[in-house]
This record gives C-alpha cells, sequence and structure tokens, in this order.
C-alpha cells in the first residue's frame, strides 16, 4: 500500500505519546497466519483477527474520549465509535494481509519462523506504531470538530465560522493559506474542508460573531482548499467528519477490499454494537439484581426494541414513569367551575372539546393492566403508554384475570406470582383485612423491586398497579393509571389495605417484576 502517512509523521512534536498498543495482539494473529501458511479472507473471523481490531479499536476509542466534550448526545459517540470499528477491521485485514505476503520468500519457499518474525516485526511497527499514532491524533481531532459540526448546526447561521492554524513553525504551508477563512456554516466550503485536513493536522473551526470579521470569497476559498489537497492522498480528506459522522475519510485506501471481507466486517460490527449496548444496559441496572439477571434483561430488551419499534432510552425515575404519563389518554372525572371549564380532582382544567369522545375515553379508565406494565417498562427506559382496553384484544385478555401472563422469569418459564388464597392458607386466615393486607404485602415485598399487584375491591370488581420497595425500606403505592397531585406518586400501601376485598378470588396476587422479562407477546398492549 505504500507509506501512507508520509511526511506527515514528520511534523509530529518530539516527545509525543504513541497510543499504548498491546503488541501481542498483532504477533498472535501473525502466528496464526503463520501456521496456517498463509492468510485467507476468512481469518478474519478469527478469535486472533477479532483481538487485533479490538486492540486498534482500544486505541481509537480512547482518541474519541480525548476528543469529545462529556455533553455530546450519545448518538453523535455511537457512530463514531463505530465508524472506528469498522477502520480498524478494514486495517486488521490489510496489516494480515502484509503478513501474508511476507511469509514467502523470493523462491516463493515458506520462511523459517525467524525470517517470518523479522518481517512480522516490521509489519507491526509501521502498522501499530507509526500508522496508529497518525489514526490516534485524528481520531481526536476529528471526534472534536464532529461533537463541534453538531453544535454549529444547532446555530445555523447566527454565527460564521473561521478556520484557524495552530499558528506556529510546525503548520503546513498549504494548511497556512486557509488560516482565517470566514464563512457561513451553510457554506460548501465546510462540507468538504472542516479540519482535520490532513494526517496531524491540528487546525480548527470556530465560531466568530457576524461582522467581527470580514467574510472570504467562497469561490476563492473553494479554490485554495482544491489546491491544498491535490494529491490522491490529500484529497481523502475533503469529507466534514461532522456531517458524515465518520472519523476517518469514506476513501480511505483501507476499505478497499474484497465483498468478502466487507460482509465480514459488517457482521463483526453489528456484534460489537450489539454487544456494546447489552454492556451499556447492564451498567444501568439497579444492584439489587444478579449479574445473570442484569445479562438477561439486557439482551431481551433487544428483542423488545424490535417488538415495540422504538429504542430503549435511559431509565426514567418514578415522577418520569409516572405523573399520568403511563396512561396520558385517561380522562378523569371532572365537574364544571364558575366559567365553564371543566377541572379534574387533581385541580387540573380542560378546556371545553366539543370532540370528547365518552366510549374512548371510558377505555383509558378500565385499562389498568396495560398501565401498570407500562410503568415498569417506563422505568427501564422504553417511552411506551398503555393502549385503551379494546374487547377481543390482548389487552381485554389480560384484564380477564390473566395479568401475570405478561411477564416471563430470566430462563424464559412463565413468571409465578404469590397468590392471596395460597398466603391465607398458609396462615389459616379465612379471610384479610387491612391489617393482613399490610402483612401480605410486607412479607411478599422483601427485596427492593417494582411489583404488580392484583386486588379486588369491596364493593366489587378490581385492579391492577404498583407496589414499589425503595432501597431506603420503605414501601410505596404508586397508580399509573390516574395520578392525582394531591396524593404525589407515591402514595401510602394503606389506600389498597383499607379497600381490598375480605374475598380475594384465586387468580389474584403480587409479582415481582423488575427481575422479570416482559412478554414480547403483549406488545401490542402499548403505544409509542
Amino acid at each position: 500500500m505504500g507509506d501512507l502517512y508520509s511526511g506527515d509523521l514528520l511534523q509530529l512534536a518530539e516527545g509525543d505519546k504513541l497510543p499504548n498498543f498491546d503488541d501481542t495482539a498483532f504477533f498472535d494473529a501473525a502466528d496464526m497466519v503463520y501456521h496456517a501458511g498463509g492468510f485467507d479472507n476468512a481469518q478474519m473471523n478469527t478469535p486472533e483477527a477479532r483481538r487485533l481490531i479490538g486492540e486498534t479499536l482500544k486505541q481509537l476509542v480512547t482518541g474519541i474520549s480525548s476528543g469529545l466534550p462529556h455533553e455530546v448526545p450519545e448518538t453523535v459517540r455511537y457512530a463514531l465509535e463505530n465508524n472506528a470499528f469498522i477502520f480498524s477491521g478494514f486495517k486488521a485485514f490489510h496489516t494480515l494481509r502484509e503478513v501474508g505476503l511476507s511469509l514467502l520468500d523470493e523462491k516463493g519457499n515458506i520462511k523459517s519462523f525467524e525470517a517470518f518474525h523479522q518481517d512480522a516485526v516490521k509489519v507491526n511497527n509501521r502498522y501499530n506504531h507509526n500508522y496508529l499514532y497518525a489514526e490516534y491524533n485524528h481520531a481526536v481531532g476529528a471526534s472534536l470538530m464532529a461533537a463541534r459540526w453538531h453544535r454549529f448546526e444547532a446555530d445555523g447561521d447566527k454565527y460564521d465560522l473561521q478556520y484557524r492554524t495552530a499558528e506556529d513553525d510546525r503548520v503546513r504551508e498549504d494548511h497556512a493559506i486557509l488560516n482565517g477563512t470566514t464563512l457561513p456554516p451553510s457554506d460548501p466550503f465546510w462540507g468538504k474542508y472542516l479540519p482535520p485536513n490532513g494526517w496531524n493536522c491540528r487546525c480548527t473551526a470556530v465560531q466568530v460573531r457576524k461582522g467581527k470579521y470580514p467574510l472570504s470569497d467562497p469561490e476563492l476559498s473553494m479554490k485554495r482548499g482544491d489546491n491544498c489537497t491535490e494529491t490522491a492522498k490529500q484529497q481523502i480528506f475533503r469529507f466534514n467528519p461532522g456531517k458524515e459522522l465518520a472519523l476517518f475519510p469514506p476513501k480511505h485506501p483501507y476499505y478497499k477490499a474484497p465483498t468478502e471481507v466487507k460482509k465480514i466486517i459488517e457482521e463483526l460490527s453489528d456484534e460489537q454494537k450489539k454487544e456494546k449496548r447489552i454492556a451499556e444496559m447492564v451498567a444501568e441496572l439497579p444492584d439489587n439484581l444478579t449479574d445473570e439477571e442484569k445479562k438477561a434483561i439486557a439482551e431481551h430488551n433487544l428483542e423488545l426494541e424490535n417488538a415495540l419499534g422504538i429504542t430503549k432510552g435511559k431509565p426514567m425515575t418514578v415522577e418520569e414513569a409516572d405523573k399520568q404519563s403511563a396512561n396520558p389518554n385517561h380522562v378523569p372525572e371532572f365537574i364544571r367551575d364558575p366559567k365553564g371549564s371543566y377541572v379534574d380532582k387533581a385541580g387540573v382544567h380542560y378546556s371545553r372539546n366539543p370532540k370528547y369522545d365518552a366510549t374512548k375515553h371510558k377505555r383509558f379508565g378500565i385499562n389498568c393492566q396495560t398501565c401498570a406494565p407500562a410503568y415498569a417498562l417506563r422505568l427501564m427506559g422504553f417511552n411506551v403508554t398503555a393502549k385503551g382496553k379494546t374487547p377481543g384484544t390482548k389487552m381485554d385478555y389480560l384484564s380477564r384475570q390473566h395479568s401475570f401472563e405478561a411477564w416471563k422469569n430470566t430462563d424464559n418459564t412463565p413468571a409465578v406470582p404469590t397468590l392471596y388464597c395460597d398466603w391465607m392458607n398458609s396462615k389459616k386466615y379465612k379471610q384479610m383485612s387491612p391489617k393482613r393486607y399490610a402483612e401480605f404485602f410486607k412479607e411478599t415485598c422483601k427485596e427492593p423491586g417494582v411489583y404488580i399487584v392484583t386486588i379486588g375491591w369491596k364493593g366489587g370488581g378490581g385492579h391492577a398497579t404498583i407496589l414499589q420497595k425503595f432501597p431506603d425500606g420503605s414501601l410505596k403505592y404508586i397508580e399509573p393509571q390516574h395520578y392525582e397531585a394531591e396524593l404525589g406518586a407515591l402514595r401510602s400501601i394503606d389506600e389498597l389495605c383499607n379497600s381490598g376485598a375480605t374475598k380475594p378470588i384465586s387468580t389474584r396476587g403480587i409479582l415481582r417484576v423488575d427481575d422479570k422479562l416482559f412478554n414480547t407477546d403483549f406488545a401490542e398492549i402499548f403505544d409509542k
């Protein structure tokens, strides 16, 4: 491939620190090629090649972290890190391909291991030290400019952008020509010449107030940019890392590879993204779950995303998950005030609505079996809301004493609730009372977590709702179907205890669900 970064490496400051690359990752992969008798494209799927990819990626991600500010959107970070993985994959291919080419001597015979190893050392120094040095520095600069471009786009043409070099004796002449170029962000110049514009380029672009600097001639600026990137090696930098959300130029020589290799790297990238997301979701889960439970729930979250057609966000607080957010279409009972507007029990005012549909809103007043799991999923970061109960649907099915079927254990077996009747028999109780409901809840909610409760009312009918045990030991009643401001999100369990039927039916009880998997067969009960 020739020396990809010749000339640019000479501009590095003496004493600059190289990325901390683990050479054993390369030599283990090189040994694999040697013992296989040559390099084959399929070897890109071996553990040795994957490790080599991962070691390069580790250095580049360190560069991204150095360049990106903490407040950058996760979408930007994910895109840049994924681009770094793909780049690392293609780099590993070319590195190992060159190792394979160095396996044979001039007569076409396999070299001795000692001779091969000497050549492998040279390949390693070139790709994983000299080249990686330039690539690491580029990752730092490109990620910084990608993050800045995100902010520039948000501000539109409110400010102008100005190209600035480091203004020292290390600045290359062709970049010095662009110093001071001032144009609005919408000018096509920035689509091609937002820094960095070469390996180890230290140039930048900054926002400046409108009118503080005279605008540059757009045509002349573009011509200067073109002149500064005339050679083939320079032309690959005619791209904007922020617009394309890519660290490395799309026309980098590494990306020239056989279709088979491209497919393998794409598959490895998908696998890596999945593993990364699972690790991030595991880290978000509370410590009241075991490591096995966390992994099972995180992996299942990916299935939930597919079933729901949405991407899980950050976990929500109780207030974010509640406060009518789980059941926003619910219209509570209201009264008319003297001015003719409607006021609910919480004091929230509603304007007159000539299209008021009593049948529709009634559906959202009898959909507790959907509101409770909606709250549980919202806590995890799924922005779902409850649909109204509709005859013949799965919402209707759950309402007929099947609420607990919406949950599975982490081994995919059916989740089994603790039923009032079983508990009463164990206690030799003939009926329930407020005191016994309190006893039941405290015994069955010993561990911190989220519990779905089904309960019958003294006057008939029943309800599905939430009890939540917090790390401080407090047990609270959460009502995701209808939020009442005067009671708040965390309500006393006495409300349920005092209203519960004395003779529970056999299917009602309680189930902890934060350590369970939501059954995707019931995904249709939610709106997104």
